[in-house]
């Protein structure tokens, strides 16, 4: 009798120690899967403009992370770069932004509500600080 109950409890052990091994795999693939930003690149898109180069990121969460990088990709000229971005919400409102540089790379994270729907983004050359000749048309960024 006290064999069977060694016995017994030697399997309440081992089962209890399946389940605390299970769970905590569980635990590691639910809990360690956070949400990954999706990339995007303008490059090749109705936004693009040569002399100008934008890329970067989209991470919804919340809210929105747009990391937004733009490259002046012809530096020895009289032209800088610019990115402008704009968002449109369900409820109609609308937000934009944009980030210029000239010589080099330049980048910036914004953020926006989770009630965006969508996002757009069209390179730009600058003289002098303005706009001098704009991409035919808009890139729309993924989801992320």
């Amino acid at each position: 009798m006290v064999e069977h109950m060694r016995q017994s409890w030697k399997s309440v052990v081992r089962a209890s120690g399946v389940v605390a091994a299970g769970a905590a795999l569980l635990v590691g693939v639910t809990g360690g899967t956070a949400h990954a930003a999706v990339g995007w690149n303008a490059q090749y898109t109705a936004g693009d403009i040569g002399g100008a180069h934008a890329w970067g990121s989209v991470d919804a969460q919340s809210r929105v992370f747009v990391k937004v990088n733009i490259k002046d990709s012809k530096p020895g000229d009289a032209y800088g770069a610019r990115v402008y971005l704009k968002a449109r919400y369900n409820d109609g409102g609308t937000r934009s932004e944009n980030l210029s540089v000239s010589g080099g790379t330049k980048s910036t994270t914004w953020n926006f509500a989770a009630n965006v729907v969508k996002i757009e983004v069209q390179e730009c050359t600058t003289k002098g600080g303005s706009a001098y000749k704009c991409a035919s048309g808009w890139h729309t960024l993924p989801r992320g």
